[in-house]
């Protein structure tokens, strides 16, 4: 079966309504220059650079006009998730991760409204 077009995005997409999803926190200069920043570990959030770094390397994700899905996505983070519901684990990541895996749903939950809304708008 075919994916919808809004099953995967660019990850230089993701970025961006990443962003607005998670207080600005996201992005480190543009979207490139924020890949760049993660590739280099480089990235001045301390919850967030861990967990995007996470995805980089997990799904994987090798320049940032890749294309993503958001399973690929999810699953990459679901490890983490375990590691996280530890009782030593620090409250303020978990937080972070609970954020990012929310705010990716909605990054991509928006996509797909935004996507029918145009369809919708063309017929």
């Amino acid at each position: 079966m075919e994916a919808l077009p809004t099953e995967h995005m660019t990850f230089r997409a993701l970025l961006k309504r990443l962003d607005t999803y998670c207080g600005g926190c996201i992005l480190a200069g543009s979207e490139e220059r924020t890949f760049q920043r993660l590739m280099a570990d480089e990235h001045p959030d301390p919850y967030y650079a861990p967990l995007l770094r996470m995805l980089i390397d997990w799904v994987p994700i090798r320049h940032a006009a890749q294309s993503v899905y958001r399973a690929d996505l999810v699953r990459a983070l679901g490890p983490l998730r375990l590691s996280y519901q530890q009782a030593d684990a620090d409250p303020a990541g978990y937080r972070a991760l609970n954020r990012l895996i929310a705010a990716i749903d909605a990054a991509y939950d928006d996509a797909a409204l935004e996507a029918r809304t145009l369809n919708h708008k063309s017929h």
